[in-house]
């Protein structure tokens, strides 16, 4: 894949907002682009194409970060798999 279209890929992934505030019923919120790390090995990430949308909050920032607890997270708004899958969904209507 091409820099230009893995970021416009990663463009139209953060435009979608975060979708754990969206889950919440909080609208649109600025997001960027959280590389799943259920599709790489330990200690890695994934490729562009395996990315969802999260907030500051919700990435790495607040209590139910990403990466604050990964199980924390999954258990409030999905895994990471099924928010890939209404990710690139909303991605290609």
């Amino acid at each position: 894949m091409t820099k230009r279209k893995e970021s416009d890929h990663l463009e139209r992934i953060a435009a979608q907002g975060c979708i754990a505030c969206r889950k919440l019923g909080m609208g649109y919120r600025p997001a960027e682009a959280h590389h799943t790390r259920f599709a790489a090995g330990a200690g890695q990430r994934s490729g562009t194409w395996f990315c969802i949308p999260l907030c500051p909050e919700h990435h790495r920032l607040g209590k139910t970060a990403y990466h604050a607890s990964p199980k924390r997270f999954e258990m409030m708004f999905g895994t990471e798999e099924a928010l890939l899958d209404e990710t690139l969904e909303r991605c290609f209507k």
